[in-house]
């Protein structure tokens, strides 16, 4: 039996802030806040087609209260400007304070053997809100391994 081992091939962290204050303002739009090159040149031929990717993000959020739409926020994560992930942290139209929640995430990719020969395949987060959400501390990363173990 031929076995192939798994292949480690690069681990990045994006720390765009690893405090509360000053927030990011969400206000009817999106804000970028991780962004992270996965570095896939040493792969080797036979496993350009099984490169697997597993992404993080962390982000202490606080949602304003809305009395007209419920106040969603959504994550969206793009790999080389393709989304591949997107998740909404649904708001409460009923809240009459500001929510404040740690929101976590993890999203697998299986990128295309032509991304992983490029030598780098760039991940991005993007936070949007309908109405008003502030963005706390927060952190992206982002591990790439290739094999298939057996």
């Amino acid at each position: 039996m031929n076995m192939m081992s798994i292949q480690f091939l690069d681990m990045r962290i994006s720390q765009d802030s690893a405090v509360d204050i000053p927030g990011i303002n969400l206000v009817r739009s999106g804000a970028i806040f991780g962004d992270i090159g996965l570095q896939t040149s040493n792969v080797t031929p036979a496993n350009a087609s099984l490169v697997r990717v597993t992404l993080n993000a962390y982000v202490r959020l606080s949602v304003d209260v809305s009395v007209i739409v419920q106040n969603d926020v959504t994550f969206s994560i793009y790999r080389n400007n393709t989304l591949i992930f997107s998740t909404t942290y649904p708001g409460n139209i009923n809240n009459t304070v500001t929510q404040y929640e740690m929101v976590g995430i993890t999203a697998v990719d299986f990128p295309p053997a032509s991304d992983v020969l490029t030598g780098q395949i760039q991940y991005t987060i993007l936070a949007s809100a309908i109405r008003t959400a502030t963005l706390g501390a927060r952190s992206f990363s982002g591990i790439a391994v290739a094999g298939n173990g057996q």
